[in-house]
């Protein structure tokens, strides 16, 4: 990205270390992997900006809001447990565990 936006996915939330950017970069992190073969979609960056916050998500992809995405989106009540009951689905299938929540992370271009 070289704008700032606001990220938002239905699933898990991972704190990353600097250990593991590496797999990250090159996708082959355990985790982007098992997403993969179940369909989930994951996503990785530095939330932190100069502070280097690095956050992984996996589940579904809610939106990506921003000057170069969309300026806004929306999503029926319907749709939006669809979603949660589809990925929870999914990430029991790939052995993710961890809190699944509508995760919300914010990115600044500096």
């Amino acid at each position: 990205m070289s704008a700032s936006a606001c990220v938002v996915y239905f699933g898990i939330r991972y704190e990353i270390s600097e250990d593991e950017i590496s797999a990250l970069e090159l996708r082959i992190d355990p985790r982007q992997r098992a997403a993969r073969q179940v369909g989930l979609n994951s996503y990785w960056q530095n939330f932190g900006g100069p502070d280097e916050r690095y956050v992984l998500l996996v589940g579904t992809q809610i939106a990506i809001l921003g000057p170069e995405d969309v300026l806004s989106s929306s999503i029926t009540a319907e749709r939006l447990q669809d979603i949660v009951s589809q990925t929870e689905g999914r990430l029991n299938e790939a052995g993710l565990e961890g809190l699944r929540s509508l995760h919300f992370e914010w990115f600044e271009d500096l």
